[in-house]
């Protein structure tokens, strides 16, 4: 509003922030990827299940302890309820693919849907539905 007044315009005399770290800058781009990929598979499973695909999301796990040695261990879980995590044998060598293939194979096992979709990041089990797994 012009009251007849003059008014000088004001200058921010702060200085201008610090360039990002080169470091900081990376783990903000890998950030904004992962969560792009977290929208995609979101939608994915959507898509799926509307097609009347059971989803079953599988993980395997292994550690080593202090006197006891390596164990594995596999959770299996689905929206419909399923839950299942369990240890394996330790008085067998396991290992963390063995873990992963044991879920996948427990999710298989526990539903009598013809239309299953196995989510697991094991590049093993992926291999080895997909016919291209190495030993």
């Amino acid at each position: 509003r012009d009251d007849g007044k003059l008014t000088h315009p004001t200058f921010d005399t702060s200085p201008p922030p610090p360039p990002t770290p080169p470091s900081k800058a990376r783990a903000n781009r890998r950030l904004s990827r992962k969560s792009h990929e977290v929208c995609v598979v979101e939608d994915a499973i959507g898509q799926l299940q509307g097609k009347g695909f059971q989803a079953i999301y599988t993980d395997g796990t292994a550690e080593i302890l202090p006197k006891i040695g390596g164990i594995v261990g596999y959770g299996v879980y689905s929206e419909c309820g399923l839950s299942i995590s369990a240890f394996l044998p330790t008085n067998q060598r396991q290992t963390i693919n063995t873990a992963e293939l044991f879920a996948a194979i427990q999710a298989l096992g526990s539903t009598d849907s013809a239309k299953v979709v196995i989510w697991t990041d094991s590049s093993n089990v992926y291999g080895g539905a997909a016919g291209s797994a190495r030993r």
